[in-house]
């Protein structure tokens, strides 16, 4: 956009959302009813501010021997002695409210001069106006009616605030978005503007006719309005802005460039090596998967067909050699059972005939020889 700016000279209003342009109105003491008409909506009511008596556009100090310096863009103090730093934050800083609270505590201190009692100490203000939005815990709070936020010493039970000490206020500009038909008090139309001005080509109408401190700022915005000085300081002031913004955009772009160039590289150096290992892990994964099924199947099948050749080799041997001493011992058993059996009665009929041969020698008739020996006739005949 500040390019768009710079290749067509500069905007009829300035923008008050930019430090240049902020300083431009307000930094001018002949504006200083603006400023204490815009810090007096802003301000808790018993900060309300009557007239400013110190008028400061850049004021510079150290707090310390040798610390830091520190450099405030406007520093304002009314009649009772009341500091306000008002500053306009264009981009979004680290530990940004650090630093406010610091600025606020180096001012602060530095009421008292030695001797001095801690009474003589008197408040200190810091108004920043911020053209980005701040992180909130609950952000549904925060909205186009509420866009100022205040930050004090309070105890955290009663809620008690330490007035008379260090105040932190955030003007959060991104947040107001109402549209000019929306803008129906004094409070919406000075911030309207803030947020509109550098869009005018001349002051709006409604804005005439509204008039108050709105009116006054709108015609405090319009460039051609400047005295030659301040017009001039003006257009160096924006030459430097543009020099600044340019300067951050090629640092940001190259900043970007080696950021993703370094990205990619690291992308396919880390994607490459998470790939191989998921590769080889997957990979080792189904290979061992695929092997022990496949290794299963083939040595189940080689297992049987080797089993049962070896199964029937082994039982056919074994049933034999079994079978053969079984039998041998069974036949044995057998026949020498039928051998006693049978050799106990050869022995008796043998028996029998020797007692028979005796009695035919004797002359006893067979009738009676068989009934002694129990032998047939024919067995008895026999031996005559």
């Amino acid at each position: 956009m500040y390019f768009n700016e710079k290749r067509q000279g500069l905007a009829p209003f300035v923008n008050l959302r930019s430090d240049v342009g902020f300083k431009a109105v307000f930094a001018d003491k002949n504006n200083k009813d603006i400023l204490i008409g815009v810090l007096n909506m802003i301000l808790p009511s018993e900060a309300r501010i009557d007239d400013i008596t110190e008028y400061s556009d850049r004021e510079q100090r150290r707090d310390v021997p040798y610390g830091k310096k520190t450099v405030l863009d406007l520093v304002c103090r009314d009649k009772s002695g009341r500091t306000f730093v008002v500053e306009m934050q264009a981009a979004e800083e680290d530990n940004f409210f650090e630093r406010c609270v610091y600025y606020a505590s180096g001012l602060y201190h530095l009421e008292l001069s030695d001797g001095e009692r801690y009474k003589g100490l008197r408040p200190v203000y810091v108004v920043s106006f911020l053209n980005y939005r701040l992180k909130h815990d609950d952000e549904s709070l925060w909205d186009t009616d509420h866009f100022i936020s205040y930050w004090r010493f309070s105890e955290k039970r009663t809620g008690m605030v330490a007035d008379q000490t260090i105040s932190v206020i955030f003007v959060e500009m991104t947040l107001f978005t109402k549209t000019l038909e929306e803008c129906v008090t004094e409070f919406d139309r000075l911030f309207y503007i803030f947020r509109n001005s550098e869009g005018f080509q001349r002051v709006p109408e409604w804005i005439e006719e509204a008039g108050g401190i709105s009116r006054r700022l709108a015609e405090a915005c319009e460039v051609a309005a400047f005295d030659k000085e301040k017009k001039l300081k003006y257009e160096i002031d924006k030459m430097n802005e543009w020099d600044i913004l340019a300067q951050r955009e090629f640092a940001e772009r190259k900043g970007f460039e080696k950021g993703y160039a370094d990205g990619e590289a690291k992308g396919i150096a880390d994607g490459t090596a998470k790939g191989m290992a998921e590769g080889m892990a997957k990979g080792m994964a189904k290979g061992m998967a695929e092997g022990m099924a496949k290794g299963m199947a083939e040595g189940m099948a080689k297992g049987m067909a080797k089993g049962m050749a070896e199964g029937m080799a082994k039982g056919m041997a074994e049933g034999m050699a079994k079978g053969k001493a079984e039998g041998m011992a069974k036949g044995k058993a057998e026949g020498k059972a039928e051998g006693k059996a049978e050799g106990k009665a050869e022995g008796i009929i043998e028996g029998r005939l020797d007692v028979a041969k005796a009695l035919l020698a004797s002359g006893m008739p067979i009738e009676q020889i068989k009934l002694y020996t129990k032998l047939s006739k024919e067995q008895i005949e026999a031996i005559q």
